[in-house]
């Protein structure tokens, strides 16, 4: 639900929050989801977590082909949309995303006229809601973001009142629960809201340890939680454990980085971030967002190790790249504060040569 942070940024925006909220598990009392579509739900998580955006589309469309009723396919799509938009910086999908989760609750909602009580057509519906408020809070639409969020998890609270064992389930509340304490703090038109950042860990640390297919989400979502709350230790050791798995995984490898970084390992951190930076380079399908999102960090830590010349080239190389306007909007801020940090940079070549200078006197 409302995750409020991505791999690029220790701020803003969530991108999976319910992406595999217990989307297939089997703790419901009532009827497990088909053979087939379990299969491709567990592939399509593989190829999102891999950014094998295309071979995920192509599970989830064997899903609407053979279940064209059922919310589970189009919810799919909608995340692997909204992912493949975090992961490029992009919103050039974003009537897509919104399509397909309008096509979510609009299947679900057939679904609950034939049967009340269906708990995974109410499961894909909360889900779909909860997915649009992660969107809006992107980009900082907060009053659209916390309706659509609220409303998800109160589907989702129904569900878990309901089946107290379903552990996925705690995901996407503790989810909620975290970044809603968190952001609340900094949005003084917000009325007071009760600080649940402690109870929404511990949910997320059980789904962590216990999820069905919460697991790697829950990593994900744990490492930016950390980094929020700067205990880069705890960050790290999660983010090692999930690379085992996902060693490929922009979020995690980022999330590594971020919290070395914080830590005060600044070259260790450099070469996490160069890992990712040679990777998207060799991509030719790499969009330029994420080579110049390395160069940026890459510069930061140059800064704070004190390595002012190669941090003033890292700001220079930065803005060696060609954008889309849609991608270009969402990097102002990062281009914004390089500008700020080349300044300190060569500010302190400035000073570091004065010293020489008065030294030599």
């Amino acid at each position: 639900m409302l995750r409020m942070f991505t791999s690029h940024d220790l701020r803003p925006v969530m991108a999976t929050v319910f992406l595999f909220t217990g989307i297939v598990s089997f703790a419901f009392p009532s009827p497990s989801l088909p053979v087939d579509m379990h299969q491709w739900a567990l592939s399509v998580i593989e190829n999102i977590h891999n950014e094998r955006f295309r071979a995920a589309e192509e599970d989830v469309r064997k899903i609407i082909k053979r279940y064209p009723n059922h919310p589970a396919g189009y919810f799919f799509m909608a995340a692997i949309v909204d992912s493949w938009m975090s992961t490029y910086l992009s919103d050039s999908r974003e009537n897509e995303f919104f399509r397909f989760c309008e096509l979510t609750v609009e299947k679900g909602d057939k679904m609950l006229k034939k049967d009340p009580e269906d708990q995974w057509a109410k499961f894909f519906i909360g889900g779909a809601e909860g997915y649009k408020g992660t969107f809006e809070a992107r980009f900082e639409r907060w009053i659209t973001a916390f309706r659509y969020g609220w409303k998800g998890v109160s589907i989702l609270a129904q569900l878990k009142d309901r089946n107290s064992d379903l552990i996925d389930i705690l995901y996407g509340i503790g989810c909620y629960e975290y970044w809603r304490s968190a952001l609340t703090k900094n949005l003084r038109w917000m009325p007071g809201v009760d600080d649940k950042r402690a109870d929404g860990i511990g949910k997320i640390k059980k789904a962590l340890d216990s999820g069905i297919y919460t697991r790697i989400a829950a990593s994900i979502a744990l490492i930016d939680i950390y980094l929020n709350e700067k205990s880069y230790a705890s960050a790290l050791a999660i983010a090692d454990e999930a690379l085992v798995t996902y060693p490929r995984s922009r979020n995690l490898l980022f999330g590594k980085a971020k919290a070395l970084s914080g830590m005060g390992n600044h070259n260790d951190a450099e070469g996490v971030f160069r890992q990712v930076l040679v990777r998207a380079e060799k991509n030719p399908a790499e969009e330029h967002a994420t080579i110049a999102l390395c160069h940026y960090w890459i510069a930061k830590t140059h800064l704070h190790s004190g390595r002012f010349a190669e941090c003033v080239s890292e700001c220079d190389l930065m803005k060696n790249y060609q954008f889309d306007d849609d991608t270009k909007k969402h990097l102002v801020k990062y281009f914004n504060e390089i500008e700020t940090i080349k300044k300190q940079a060569i500010s302190a070549i400035h000073n570091q040569r004065s010293e020489k200078t008065v030294s030599k006197k």
